[in-house]
């Protein structure tokens, strides 16, 4: 039985895996080699000021050499308050490390890519990038980006999004086969190895058949 790479634990140890995170995050930022020279993850659990204000845990939080954070996330479930729940998980990302009384310029420019097991909106477009700007289109910051991937869309390209979808959308051998022999991606074919190694594990397949079924009892009280 092959995992599904939408499984939140497969997501964290897949992120692990340096030579995956740089090309997931050239391909879908379109950034060259040179300016993902390096990438560290960080701890997950945002800060908060006070007991009573809510705290922060993200999938997958990076910095590049640039000073960029990134914040990686799956999600599988639908809910009306996603855009707000995004927003609200960067702009905590993006003011984290400011402490009391330094400058604003100290603040690092901050991504957001989710991954989304449904349909966002009714447009074709599978790959979309949200920023500042004004009516007419004229940037007012780069300081705040979202990347949003929804995976159940009909594909219509051949570059390495798509093939990073297709990977997220794998179920059989049969997708891995048919994906290997599309691509030369080495983040790619590092994300498959890791796929089927840890589909072979008895203990994660104990956790993601929980994990299925849980799914499928939420789905069930729904209906």
């Amino acid at each position: 039985m092959i995992l599904s790479p939408k499984y939140d634990y497969f997501i964290k140890e897949l992120f692990h895996e340096e030579i995956v995170l740089r090309y997931f995050i050239q391909d879908i930022l379109s950034l060259s080699m040179e300016q993902v020279r390096s990438v560290r993850l960080r701890n997950t659990f945002l800060r908060r000021s006070h007991r009573k204000k809510k705290l922060g845990i993200l999938d997958i939080v990076a910095d590049l050499n640039d000073n960029t954070k990134l914040n990686i996330e799956m999600q599988i479930r639908f809910f009306k308050a996603w855009d707000k729940r995004q927003l609200f998980y960067l702009c905590k990302l993006f003011t984290e490390d400011l402490l009391t009384g330094q400058d604003y310029s100290r603040l690092c420019r901050c991504i957001g890519i989710s991954l989304l097991d449904f349909n966002l909106s009714e447009r074709e477009e599978y790959h979309s990038i949200y920023r500042l700007r004004d009516s007419a289109g004229n940037e007012f910051s780069d300081a705040l980006e979202i990347h949003v991937l929804e995976l159940k869309k009909q594909l219509t390209g051949q570059n390495h999004v798509d093939d990073w979808i297709r990977f997220f959308n794998i179920e059989t051998e049969g997708d891995i086969k048919m994906l290997k022999s599309r691509t030369k991606n080495p983040g790619i074919l590092t994300a498959i190895q890791t796929l089927q190694r840890m589909s072979l594990s008895n203990p994660l397949r104990l956790w993601y058949e929980a994990y299925m079924k849980k799914l499928r009892d939420d789905r069930a009280w729904r209906a």
